[in-house]
């Protein structure tokens, strides 16, 4: 029973490791959409890897363009603003918040998930491994 359990868990993990993979975008040829060895600690290493540079490289591709809303917030806390400027930047603020807002809230939700992968990862590494 408890070698069953320990299948279906690596098998979900598995599947967790392959969503994520997908959530990120990783290359169709990417290590993370292949099947992982859990019983081989550099593939768990590997993959630990993957994540972490997976997690980066969807950070850097898909963070938007624009301006930074908080410096925008900055500008409107110049107390010389006319009110047509002041106008002006809570437009900019709104249109860069508009823009940011949906890449944070994903951003959330992947690196909590990458959390949690790793830390189910590294459970797996034996006692003798340094663990990150």
């Amino acid at each position: 029973m408890a070698k069953r359990r320990k299948e279906q868990t690596t098998g979900e993990l598995q599947d967790r490791i392959f969503q994520f993979a997908i959530q990120t975008d990783v290359e169709d040829d990417s290590y993370l959409l292949q099947p992982i060895a859990f019983n081989d600690p550099e593939q768990i290493r590997f993959c630990i890897d993957g994540l972490t540079l997976a997690l980066i490289t969807y950070c850097y591709h898909r963070h938007p363009r624009g301006e930074n809303y908080y410096e925008v917030m900055q500008e409107l806390e110049k107390p010389d603003l006319s009110p047509g400027s002041r106008r002006k930047l809570r437009r900019r603020g709104d249109a860069a918040a508009a823009k940011q807002i949906p890449f944070i809230i994903t951003l959330n939700k992947l690196l909590e998930e990458y959390f949690q992968l790793r830390r189910a990862l590294e459970v797996l590494l034996p006692p003798t491994q340094d663990k990150f």
